[in-house]
């Protein structure tokens, strides 16, 4: 009986590990999708005359 118990707690703390890395997987992505990558794209298109003074 014993052993039966610690198999279902080392099983609830694995599947709670997994559901945690999929939730960050997730969190991980909106946030790329979402934040990320726009500013990736919005430096890509910067206008020429983005730089003005004599450090560019």
């Amino acid at each position: 009986m014993r052993e039966a118990k610690q198999t279902d707690v080392l099983k609830n703390l694995v599947l709670f590990i997994v559901a945690l890395a999929i939730v960050a997987t997730i969190l991980v992505l909106a946030w790329y999708f979402g934040v990320e990558m726009p500013a990736q794209k919005a430096l890509l298109h910067a206008p020429e005359n983005l730089c003005s003074g004599w450090y560019c």
